[in-house]
């Protein structure tokens, strides 16, 4: 008997999948075995009425479902389907299927929401990240030139130095991972 790989992960994965794209997390995920069908099912409750309508959010849940089942199957044999509900319990698994794969199917219709998602994800992770860091370095500049009295060239100076000394704690860090 072949062994079963282990699928418990596989809704906190589809969180922290969609949680690149969205901010506020509107669903809840879980897996469960049908052993009558010897099938996996990956369900989705949303939350919000919002989601059920965002064509992005139903691109993605289809895109991550078809992966995760291409996996499953080449290593276990093992099919994957995913069941979406409304926040009401009514079963929009067609809707996730028609309208998800309409964008992951159709070519020029895929190149626009490609862009789309390119869009979300780069407003997501500038918010998260990059101005973050954009701000913390604006204040430290602030705070060394005007509090501390260095001249600005002596600031740069001692930021690239940091940013160097960080760059080789980081591949320390790495490199013993390894």
């Amino acid at each position: 008997m072949a062994r079963r790989p282990d699928v418990e992960s596989i809704p906190a994965d589809l969180d922290r999948f969609l949680a690149t794209f969205f901010a506020r997390r509107g669903w809840r995920s879980e897996i469960k075995y049908d052993p009558g069908a010897d099938r996996l099912y990956l369900e989705v409750r949303l939350e919000s009425r919002r989601l059920s309508a965002d064509d992005r959010f139903l691109s993605l849940v289809e895109y991550f479902a078809r992966a995760q089942d291409s996996v499953l199957r080449q290593r276990a044999g093992l099919p994957l389907q995913c069941r979406l509900y409304a926040e009401d319990g009514s079963e929009l698994t067609t809707l996730l299927h028609s309208r998800g794969s309409s964008y992951l199917d159709d070519n020029a219709r895929g190149s626009g929401m490609k862009r789309r998602l390119a869009w979300l994800g780069f407003r997501r992770r500038f918010f998260l990240r990059i101005l973050p860091g954009a701000v913390l370095w604006a204040a430290a500049f602030v705070f060394i030139v005007d509090v501390l009295g260095l001249s600005p060239s002596l600031t740069v100076f001692v930021a690239l130095a940091a940013l160097g000394l960080q760059a080789v704690v980081v591949w320390q860090l790495a490199s013993r991972r390894s």
